[in-house]
């Protein structure tokens, strides 16, 4: 490699490795000049979680943010709330963020920065998607009580799981297209907060970041959070039971597994809200691969048998069900560790455990992806 090529690398992997410090950053921005003598809020979390907000005075249209950060993130800048007014989203970095409106704010020019110009191409595509579930969310805050809103409330619930799966799909065909820039790394960890991070769902995308990304302060962070997902019981082999059908016949697991190539263990219960909004994603699954050699068995944390046997048949559940009615003493959620529902561990032919945690779309391409 000649001198010059290294130069050229140098530059393009500084603005990774060196927000291992602190940097400045800078939004210089032009307004409508009716906005003059207005207060602009500019809001941000750095990595430490605390929120921060600053806010300065629109002087004949023009405004200007500086301040100091520890790693690149997406800010917001708002006439109104954080989420209300006239407001728009951008992507701060080491540089200068340039902001130009002619009217309102919300369809201002970013560019400046290569990372708040790459952030802008996806923000352009989530905007409108993010406004219209919002503005029907916030809806909800000005209905009267009463059953029109207990029925608005249940379709918005159900429309939350469309648009969440929507924009994971937007951000991730972004990731894809995008390996090299920190702004992928960003928001995979911006989607996977916390305890909800998923090794299944998120690991192709991970694996497909550059090692540059990797090596960033957030890549080493988010590496590790990922490998932590992945849950001490995959690769491991499985630990075969034996429970209750709701005919009241023995039935081991070691059974299910003979007759099958991968059998998903569920764990559930009647009383479980989250298990009984994921069962249709479960169905789904089964109904696709049943005649490819998928299978489900489901185990019941419930203590009731009534309510177990009219929740698998109001969910249209066709598959393997086991239960002790024991509740949170159930011997085969023990035997696999369950401490929160729903959970579940998808085994092989083999008895290996393949893939824990399975929700949603990432269910159904795990087993698309294993059968065909």
């Amino acid at each position: 490699m000649n001198f010059k090529k290294i130069i050229l690398l140098s530059f393009a992997i500084f603005p990774l490795l060196g927000f291992a410090q602190s940097v400045p950053y800078r939004i210089e921005g032009k307004v409508n000049p009716t906005y003059h003598g207005r207060f602009i809020k500019l809001i941000y979390t750095p990595n430490n979680g605390t929120k921060k907000v600053d806010s300065t005075q629109i002087n004949e249209g023009e405004f200007v943010f500086t301040g100091q950060l520890n790693r690149p993130t997406a800010a917001k800048i708002t006439l109104g709330s954080e989420d209300q007014g006239d407001r728009i989203d951008l992507f701060l970095s080491d540089g200068t963020v340039r902001v130009n409106a002619k009217d309102s704010i919300r369809y201002a020019n970013i560019n400046g920065t290569e990372l708040a110009a790459t952030y802008e191409k996806l923000a352009k595509v989530l905007r409108p998607l993010d406004d219209d579930f919002m503005s029907k969310f916030l809806l909800i805050k000005t209905m009267p009580e009463g059953e029109a809103k207990k029925a608005y409330t249940t379709k918005m619930l159900a429309d939350l799981d469309a648009y969440g799966r929507q924009r994971r799909e937007i951000v991730h065909r972004f990731v894809l297209e995008n390996p090299s820039s920190y702004v992928s790394l960003y928001l995979l960890d911006k989607g996977s907060p916390g305890k909800l991070m998923n090794y299944e769902a998120t690991n192709p995308y991970y694996a497909k970041l550059s090692k540059t990304l990797k090596e960033t302060p957030l890549g080493k962070e988010f590496g590790e959070r990922l490998m932590a997902s992945k849950g001490a019981l995959t690769g491991e082999k499985y630990i075969d039971f034996v429970s209750t059908t709701p005919e009241g016949t023995k039935l081991s697991l070691k059974e299910v597994l003979s007759k099958n190539k991968y059998t998903l263990v569920d764990f559930w219960a009647s009383w479980c809200g989250p298990c009984r909004k994921e069962n249709p994603n479960v169905v789904k699954a089964f109904d696709a691969f049943k005649d490819k050699g998928f299978t489900v068995l489901s185990v019941s944390l419930d203590d009731n048998a009534a309510k177990w046997k009219e929740a698998i048949e109001k969910d249209g559940m066709p598959w393997y069900h086991v239960s002790s009615l024991m509740g949170w003493k159930e011997p085969a959620a023990a035997l696999y560790g369950i401490r929160a529902i729903p959970q579940n561990v998808l085994v092989d032919a083999q008895g290996k455990i393949v893939a824990t945690n399975l929700r949603a779309e990432t269910l159904y391409n795990k087993i698309e992806s294993l059968l065909n």
